[in-house]
């Protein structure tokens, strides 16, 4: 089974981590690793290898906050030559929920590719989803047609 480092600037990951417990419950796989003021790559990455120890010969995927971020950079030297590891920018509660639900079930690369579909179905605004329900045919509820 995969082990998720979520991490991010400031306390973007144990905001996160709290939200999704309140939804999903606690899992010792998914833990939170945040960035904070003061802090650079060297510490970051002593943090992100602490934990990385406590999942030896196991898959884990990073879930950060911002492509090209001190986040995103202290990882990505981590995972650079690990087919077991990789890293996945963006992160949200919806991803945090989706990899909960599937990663006992799912390899890294099926975890990564789930995890594309949800962020792109899981972005909306409300204008264009009202929009497009209002010009959608409503169900006829009145008597069948067919007499």
């Amino acid at each position: 089974m995969t082990a998720i480092i979520v991490s991010g600037h400031g306390q973007l990951s144990t905001g996160l981590l709290d939200a999704f417990e309140m939804i999903f419950g606690h899992d010792d796989k998914i833990i939170a690793v945040p960035f904070l003021k003061g802090e650079g790559i060297p510490q970051l990455q002593d943090k992100y290898q602490t934990v990385m120890a406590k999942f030896p010969d196991e898959p884990i995927l990073f879930l950060v906050d911002v492509f090209g971020g001190t986040p995103y950079n202290s990882a990505v030297q981590l995972v650079f030559n690990n087919p077991l590891a990789d890293v996945v920018t963006g992160v949200n509660l919806p991803m945090l929920l989706e990899i909960a639900a599937i990663k006992e079930f799912s390899d890294l690369d099926a975890l990564k590719q789930q995890l594309k579909l949800i962020n792109q179905e899981g972005f909306k605004i409300f204008s264009e989803v009202i929009s497009a329900a209002k010009t959608t045919d409503p169900i006829d509820d009145e008597e069948d047609d067919l007499l």
